[in-house]
């Protein structure tokens, strides 16, 4: 059961307590089987109810108690039915097989046959009902219900909590993506240096070579190309936090790459509060949120302002960017306007989700031409990580 889920277990416990209620011998000594039983032996339902139920009931009298007496047959039938296939349900539960559920369908059968029970509980000065049947009758309805309340109420749960599951082997996902693909770029571009040193010998001939032919313009050319290569790896310490600052190092080559101007303004701590994961949500998330809308700007500056500052306890991050136009809002939470659906919309929930993890303040502020995103977080020793 260790593994099972809280309404598996669920089922199983109360489906074993049901077995046991269901053969609790309730009807004098009888059980659902033993009252069966001596109603088939002596074949007469009428008389077995009377004897059993009603024992200071006259035999000229019988004939009144007739319906009753069938409406008890059928009824205690439909719990040995019941019983019956839960029994199976419990075996299915062990195996973890699915089942059809049928309790609602039996509840409301079961209820009709009650209330057509009760509505016979007078004649003359006799009770055509045994206190102690109708209480048992009216336990097992409430038990069924709430059994049934209690299993929709789990389906939900389990429900939600599945989707929260989801979001987060996606947001893992995204964020592990992200890393390897930080890394593999960052690789490949000090493979790319790498090769350039090594062949250097080659380079410098080459240079010779240019200057002994007195070709300017021709060694002007081969500089330029040899320093863009040597120093495209370029990894900017900006903060002293190695996942934050290949993140920053990436989306400012991204900024280039779409002719957006980036400016970071920050410094060395010693200490950020988050884990790798978050950092990766977190500043992921409003970098492209922010090279997206630069993106879609064609007759005005793209541009995108980083400030990252710590004071004390204190830890301040800024983001702003250029706006083509002001962004869908409603109720005061952006809307995207991306094609493909996905987690997109969970974007800006994630960010939101994480300051708050740390009790911080968020907030943004929206103009015509930029909006600005602002994250206010006090730090303790206790929960710093890095």
């Amino acid at each position: 059961m260790k593994d099972w889920s809280r309404k598996r277990k669920t089922d199983f416990i109360i489906g074993v307590a049901l077995q046991i209620y269901l053969l609790f011998p309730w009807v004098q000594h009888y059980t659902i089987y033993g009252y069966l039983f001596n109603t088939l032996k002596i074949n007469d339902y009428v008389q077995m109810y009377n004897k059993t139920l009603l024992p200071s009931l006259k035999e000229k009298s019988w004939g009144y108690t007739k319906m009753s007496a069938f409406v008890f047959l059928i009824i205690i039938i439909l719990l040995m039915v019941f019983q019956l296939i839960e029994l199976m349900r419990i075996y299915h539960i062990t195996t973890n097989e699915r089942t059809s559920d049928y309790r609602g369908f039996f509840w409301i059968i079961y209820l009709i046959f009650f209330s057509i029970f009760i509505d016979k509980v007078e004649f003359v000065d006799y009770s055509l009902i045994p206190a102690y049947v109708e209480v048992y009758m009216i336990v097992l309805l409430v038990f069924l219900g709430l059994w049934i309340l209690i299993d929709a109420m789990l389906d939900t749960w389990e429900s939600e909590h599945q989707i929260l599951i989801s979001q987060l082997e996606e947001q893992e996902k995204l964020a592990l993506q992200t890393k390897v693909k930080i890394l593999e770029e960052r690789y490949q571009e000090m493979l790319k240096s790498r090769k350039v040193v090594h062949d250097m010998k080659n380079h410098i001939l080459a240079l010779k070579n240019y200057d002994q032919e007195q070709n300017w313009s021709g060694l002007h050319e081969y500089l330029n190309e040899l320093s863009d290569d040597m120093l495209e790896y370029n990894f900017h310490i900006w903060t002293g936090n190695h996942m934050l600052d290949m993140i920053l190092n990436q989306k400012e080559k991204d900024a280039q790459n779409q002719n957006t101007v980036m400016q970071i303004d920050t410094e060395v701590f010693s200490t950020l509060p988050f884990t790798d994961r978050e950092i990766i949500s977190l500043f992921g998330n409003l970098l492209d949120n922010a090279l997206e809308a630069c993106e879609k700007i064609s007759d005005k500056e793209r541009w995108i302002k980083i400030k990252i500052k710590k004071k004390n306890l204190l830890l301040y991050i800024e983001i702003a960017n250029a706006l083509e136009q002001r962004p869908k809002q409603i109720q005061k939470k952006f809307v995207s306007n991306k094609k493909d659906n996905g987690l997109h919309g969970y974007g800006m929930k994630n960010i939101q989700d994480i300051v708050k993890k740390y009790d911080g303040i968020f907030q943004y502020k929206v103009y015509e031409d930029q909006l600005i995103f602002m994250i206010s977080i006090y730090t303790d020793m206790h929960r710093d990580c890095y």
